[in-house]
């Protein structure tokens, strides 16, 4: 299957502890706990989340990233725009779009994910 890129912003590899909290889900079941996964890549349209178990396209999530570069706490509403099984076969990669970002938040994205393209 070929994935057609579809970013419109630059992006930022990370890899960041992250936690996530299922709130709507296609089957009407609500999910009131967090679940731990890992930031792989960031831009101020969305994120790529490593996670533990598949997640259905259309779900609306709460992500946080608790220390993200100078210890910045990012917390955000999502929208999970594709999942697929990881490359070692034990994980799942999930596309997500932020629906609700504090623009303060939009800001700090930026300037972050411009400070990372200049140390590469």
């Amino acid at each position: 299957m070929t994935y057609s890129e579809k970013r419109i912003d630059p992006r930022a590899e990370i890899n960041q502890e992250a936690k996530f909290k299922i709130l709507s889900e296609s089957d009407g079941e609500i999910n009131f706990g967090y679940e731990q996964a890992k930031a792989k890549n960031i831009s101020k349209g969305g994120l790529c989340l490593e996670v533990g178990r598949k997640l259905t396209e259309g779900n609306v999530i709460r992500i946080e990233l608790p220390s993200l570069g100078d210890e910045k706490n990012i917390k955000a509403f999502c929208e999970v725009q594709w999942c697929r099984k990881g490359n070692s076969g034990n994980e799942y990669e999930a596309g997500l779009s932020f629906i609700a970002l504090r623009e303060d938040d939009v800001d700090y994205l930026v300037n972050f994910i411009d400070n990372q393209k200049r140390a590469m």
